[in-house]
């Protein structure tokens, strides 16, 4: 996850829950309620590879694709519904918002489980993805993945998404 003030405290309150105990109880909660519901935040990004060339742009659209992607893939997959954040337009990111605010749009929804992260690149050659699922009513961590992708194309955009939209799929 893009670690800035606001993502950490997001993840280390997230993190103290305890990620056995919430990893176990996932399946009985999609069990007991049918479909779980979750929410997918919008991606932070951070750019530290100091490359001259204006980028912004083009990481814009692929970030954006990243979350849609996974936003489409999980809402496919039939396990979970999926339930749109009351955010204003830009600002429904960890690393947009303050404190405890994502976490409480996810609760006006009902979703059950939130995902929210963030991609940093580090050069032209090595990006990180980071993902995080909690547990709306616990705050716990459900699953915390960081991920390396090789590129910085919408090729290898594309399959970090696919990849972390499999490791969401198969902690449920």
């Amino acid at each position: 996850m893009i670690r800035t003030p606001h993502t950490r405290a997001v993840s280390r309150r997230l993190l103290l829950g305890g990620f056995a105990a919430a990893a176990a109880a996932l399946p009985c909660v999609a069990r007991a309620a049918g479909k779980t519901s979750i929410a997918v935040a919008d991606f932070d990004f951070e750019d530290t590879s100091g490359e001259p060339a204006d980028q912004t742009a083009a990481h814009n659209d692929r970030l954006d694709g990243f979350t849609q992607y996974l936003r489409d893939s999980i809402a496919k997959s039939g396990k979970f519904t999926l339930v749109k954040l009351p955010c204003k337009p830009g600002a429904c990111s960890a690393g947009t918002l303050q404190g405890d605010d994502l976490m409480n749009l996810a609760k006006k929804t009902d979703a059950q489980l939130l995902v929210f992260g963030g991609i940093h690149k580090i050069s032209t050659l090595i990006e990180f993805a980071d993902i995080e699922v909690a547990n709306v009513k616990t705050g716990q961590s459900v699953l915390h993945r960081s991920v390396t992708f090789r590129g910085d194309s919408d090729d290898a955009w594309h399959h970090a998404a696919e990849f972390c939209t499999s490791m969401i799929l198969q902690a449920s």
